[in-house]
Parts: C-alpha cells; sequence; structure tokens
C-alpha cells in the first residue's frame, strides 16, 4: 500500500503530505490576508461615509481593534450558519412528533379495546399482537417516519444555507487508503459504543436501581432486564425496511447533512473548526448517550475525509457500509435461526438469570433445560447453520473493531496527516464557533433533545415499577 496519501494522479509531494494538511494551511489564509479581508467587508458593507471608511485603515488601527474586529466577524460567520442547522435539526424533531403522535394514538386505542373486549377485532389484534406483528408494524413505520423527517430537515438546511460556499478543492482517494479508513470506522464504533454504553449505564443507575427496589417491595422478587443478542425482530418486511432506511437513506441523507452542507458553509476560516462542528452536530443529532461518542468519533473521520477529497460519496459510501453490516448482515444471518428456536433459547436464558438473582439453587437445574434444548436443537440442520453462520458474523464483526482499532491507531495519523490540536484550527477561530449566539441556541437544543429522551426513559421505568 502507498503511504503518501490519497491522490494517486499527482507526485507523491501533493498527495496529502502533512506540510499541505498543517494547521496554517487548516485555516483559511493568513491572520493578515484575514485582517485584509475583514477589513474590506466592513468597508463594504457597513461604512457609508468617509469619515467612517477612515477608520478601516490599518494606520489608524490598533492591533487589539483589528483582533476584535476579527473575532467579531468570525462569530457571526459561524452564528449565521449555526442557527440555520438547530433549525434542522428542530424541523426533523417536531416533524416526528407531530407524525408519531396520531400513530400512537390509534394503536393505543387499539391496545385498550382488545383488552377489553372479545370481539372479532380483539382476538384478531390479540393474535398479531402476541407473535410480534404489531411491534414490526410499529418499528417499520419508525424507519419510514425517519426517512421523511429526515428530508424535510435536508430541504429546510439546503433552502435557507447561504449561497456563498468554501468547497474543498476535489482529490481522488486511493483503493488502499479507502480500505483502511473503512477498517477505521469499525474501530471508532466499536470503541465508541463501549464508553456509550458506560454512560449511558451510569446515567440510568438511579433508574434501574428504583425500579429494583419497587419490584421488590411490589412483587417479593427482583428486577430483570433481559438483553440478548440473538432475539430480534424477525419480520422480513422489518428487516428490507432496516436495510432500505438504515443502510441506504439515511446515511445520504446525514452525509448530505452533517458533511457537505455543514462543512461548507462553516470552513470559511478553515476546515479545523468546520471538521468539529460537524462530528458534534451529528453527535448531538442522534440525541442519547448510547450513540453520541461513536457518532462523534465517525463524525470526526468523515469529515476530515470530505474536507480532504472534495468528495461526499466517499463518506456516503463508507457510512452506507458501518450502517449495512449491523442493519442487513447481522439480522439476515439471525434469520436462518427459526423464530420458535430464537424464543425458546430466549426463555432458557432468562429463566438461568432470574434463577441466579432469586434461586441460586435452582440454577443448575435451568442450566440442565437450557443444555438440553440445545442439545436438542443441534440435531436439526437448518438450527446448526443458522447458529454458526451467525456466530460467525458476530466473531468477525469483533475482528472487525480490533482490527479497525488497530489500524486507527497505527495508520490513520499517516494516512491523514494529523498534527497536534490539527482539528481544532486557530484557538481564535475554535473560540468562535464554540461561543455565539448560534452556538448557544445549539447547545439549548440539544440540552433539551437529551433531556427529553431520558426523561421519556426514567418515566417509562417508574410506570413499569408499579404494574
Amino acid at each position: 500500500m502507498d503511504n503518501n496519501g490519497f491522490n494517486e494522479n499527482v507526485n507523491s509531494e501533493a498527495i496529502m503530505n502533512t506540510d499541505s494538511l498543517s494547521d496554517d494551511n487548516l485555516n483559511a489564509g493568513s491572520d493578515k490576508e484575514i485582517i485584509m479581508n475583514t477589513q474590506n467587508e466592513i468597508s463594504t458593507d457597513n461604512m457609508t461615509d468617509h469619515s467612517m471608511k477612515a477608520d478601516t485603515d490599518p494606520e489608524t488601527f490598533s492591533a487589539e481593534d483589528l483582533k476584535a474586529k476579527i473575532k467579531k466577524e468570525k462569530k457571526k460567520y459561524f452564528a449565521s450558519f449555526l442557527w440555520k442547522i438547530t433549525l434542522c435539526i428542530g424541523v426533523i424533531l417536531i416533524a416526528q412528533t407531530v407524525l408519531m403522535l396520531p400513530f400512537s394514538a390509534v394503536f393505543g386505542f387499539m391496545d385498550v379495546y382488545a383488552k377489553q373486549s372479545n370481539g372479532t377485532f380483539a382476538s384478531f389484534y390479540n393474535e398479531i399482537n402476541s407473535n410480534g406483528s404489531v411491534d414490526s408494524i410499529k418499528a417499520t413505520f419508525n424507519l419510514l417516519l425517519l426517512t421523511v423527517t429526515d428530508t424535510i430537515g435536508a430541504l429546510v438546511l439546503m433552502l435557507i444555507t447561504q449561497k456563498s460556499k468554501v468547497v474543498p478543492e476535489q482529490k481522488k482517494l486511493k483503493f488502499g487508503w479507502g480500505i483502511v479508513l473503512f477498517l477505521c470506522c469499525f474501530g471508532i464504533g466499536g470503541v465508541g459504543s463501549l464508553v456509550g454504553a458506560v454512560v449511558n449505564s451510569v446515567v440510568l443507575l438511579p433508574g434501574t436501581a428504583f425500579q429494583m427496589i419497587m419490584n421488590n417491595i411490589l412483587t417479593g422478587s427482583d428486577f430483570n432486564i433481559n438483553q440478548s443478542i440473538l432475539y430480534g425482530n424477525d419480520s422480513w418486511v422489518y428487516l428490507i425496511t432496516t436495510i432500505f432506511v438504515v443502510g441506504i437513506f439515511v446515511p445520504i441523507l446525514e452525509e448530505l447533512i452533517f458533511r457537505k452542507l455543514v462543512v461548507d458553509n462553516t470552513s470559511k476560516y478553515g476546515y479545523g473548526a468546520a471538521i468539529m462542528i460537524s462530528a458534534f452536530t451529528f453527535a448531538v443529532f442522534h440525541g442519547n448517550f448510547t450513540q453520541f461518542f461513536y457518532a462523534f468519533g465517525l463524525g470526526l473521520l468523515f469529515a476530515y475525509v470530505y474536507a480532504n477529497t472534495g468528495k461526499i460519496r466517499y463518506t456516503i459510501f463508507f457510512h452506507m457500509g458501518y450502517n449495512l453490516y449491523a442493519s442487513a448482515i447481522m439480522p439476515l444471518a439471525r434469520k436462518l435461526i427459526p423464530t420458535g428456536v430464537l424464543n425458546s433459547i430466549q426463555s432458557s436464558l432468562t429463566q438461568m438469570t432470574e434463577s441466579i438473582q432469586s434461586n441460586p439453587e435452582g440454577f443448575m437445574d435451568a442450566y440442565n433445560r437450557y443444555t438440553f434444548e440445545i442439545s436438542n436443537y443441534i440435531q436439526d440442520p437448518r438450527v446448526v447453520l443458522g447458529i454458526l453462520v451467525t456466530a460467525s458474523a458476530n466473531i468477525f464483526y469483533f475482528i472487525l473493531i480490533i482490527v479497525g482499532f488497530i489500524l486507527m491507531l497505527v495508520f490513520l495519523k499517516k494516512a491523514l496527516g494529523i498534527r497536534k490540536n490539527m482539528m481544532l484550527g486557530e484557538k481564535g477561530t475554535k473560540r468562535c464557533a464554540a461561543f455565539n449566539w448560534g452556538a448557544i441556541l445549539f447547545y439549548v437544543l440539544g440540552a433539551g433533545v437529551f433531556l427529553f429522551y431520558y426523561g421519556v426513559v426514567y418515566f417509562g421505568m417508574i410506570v413499569q415499577s408499579f404494574r
């Protein structure tokens, strides 16, 4: 593999070398150029008479005055876009809420009616509800809803973004480095998911403890959260919808919003701040700590690749490949195992977990029943094939994470020419991007999204505790 860069059509010195990606080059122009540009903009846009124009003469400006004007112009520039991305995400969330309310109300009414009625409809609804079809319908609708709302948000942002954009110079990404960067996605995703799971567990720990206490008081038994990587929604409609929405459509929209539009509209003073804004807004958009950290890491990588190649299709392919493995390969492998077997395995695992918590003496009995069921299932070739494929898919995924993490540590610095603090750009630019009225609006929205998400989760925990 050629380790000198991305572009195979130019000489090695011009291909993504570290000099061309230094802090100075990631910021559009030197301080002198920015000062002159600022003076010209102020002179052209804001000064209407001769006496005011005279104030922009470099000889009449002190260094502090020039720094203050540059800082003001930078803050104005970043704020002018950040309020727009805030509006975009707000529109998406409001659209999801508005469209979801009638749907939830209909299914809520049917749930209540089916429980209180003995008619034909109630019998039919209870039957499809018991086999998971209702959950499949709800999940499929949520995916389609995600497609509609993300499309609305992208259109809104494209309509209101400024016309004067800084588009990165287009360069070709060499195939070898493309493979390396794609594998790095799994390393970043695996580490980020682990960190997110830990943080999410800490945030939910008080609610989980409350559930366990209330469940002991009301029922005399320990609360148990059932989790199994083998159990999932087996509807073909849901799987196909997931592949199309999560694996194809959502990556296209998210890359257009958080890479193309965000980077193009925030890179006037260098790509360092633009990359950070792209990653942070992308992470906050996911709205929970479980996804926040890996979304931030992937956002940094995708934004950096786009900033250095100018081709959004590269990040779209990376995003699609990463999502498709989780949304297509893993569920399709699990699909080879008959649904009844999955349910039986899930039930046996649950019994073993409950016996550990409430009846340790009965653990061996539960374990013997579990192994007996497994011994019966492995006599069916379909079950053996399904388990082998599913296990292989999981093992291969963990291998991808390990290899991706190693490549990220060993090759990423050399592949991208990263230097210390490169992604932050100039300190002044970083502060201007982080502290302006548009950024404050985004912080408020982000805090509201997280509070709403965890408020709903805690409310559900409280309700479940008293059932």
